[in-house]
């Protein structure tokens, strides 16, 4: 239920990249569609989260074989802390939005800093909740949701170097280094299960879709 939101909440983690590279008088624009779509899709994913952890609290962990799809969870916090600083850092230095010095573009950057750690937290909480239920009852067979172990951590794996590269901090960046080895060794490890899959006909063949039964 949260993949059809992620592309607009994209938007903002796009916005974020773009619109510094832009001429000052565009680029206001671009972060106002950013910090709106951003803010569209992570509040639709928080009340998809009641849903999800209402069911975690009913029923349990998902089967062994979905559980890698728990990550995906990971995503929406992680990809709205980047968003938020790579806007903040996009801001004009000039930018004052009142014109009387309260809400500078300084001010600005470090209200987007706080709330980028408080996400980041959040994302965090979701990534050892997914870790644990992995570990406990590896999965066997191959399903789609695998990817969900690669690309919501790569939000959150490069929400924690822009928090790094915020803070100047060398341990944090040393760890986020590792982690984007993981993810990648991760990438790898996935991509080699799906091929294999299409290979030997355990996904993408009659009768054997993970949507077999609709």
């Amino acid at each position: 239920w949260l993949l059809p939101i992620f592309p607009i909440m994209l938007g903002g983690t796009i916005a974020s990249v773009i619109a510094k590279d832009q001429p000052v008088e565009v680029r206001m624009p671009i972060l106002l569609a950013g910090l709106a779509c951003q803010g569209l899709g992570f509040t639709v994913c928080i009340l998809m989260y009641a849903h999800y952890i209402g069911r975690l609290m009913a029923v349990g962990y998902p089967n062994r074989e979905h559980r890698g799809a728990m990550f995906i969870g990971v995503g929406p916090p992680s990809f709205t802390a980047l968003a938020f600083i790579g806007m903040a850092n996009a801001l004009p230095d000039e930018f004052d939005l009142q014109g009387d010095g309260l809400m500078d573009a300084k001010v600005v950057r470090t209200m987007a800093f706080v709330s980028a750690i408080f996400l980041w937290a959040l994302a965090m909480w979701f990534f050892v909740i997914a870790f644990i239920a992995v570990m406990h009852s590896r999965p066997e067979y191959f399903h789609l949701g695998w990817w969900a172990m690669v690309f919501p951590n790569t939000g959150f794996i490069i929400a924690t170097i822009n928090i790094g590269n915020s803070l100047k901090d060398e341990t944090i960046l040393f760890v986020a280094n590792g982690l984007t080895i993981a993810v990648l060794c991760m990438w790898l490890f996935v991509l080699y299960h799906n091929i294999r899959a299409v290979v030997v006909a355990d996904i993408m063949y009659p009768g054997r879709d993970e949507d077999v039964e609709d």
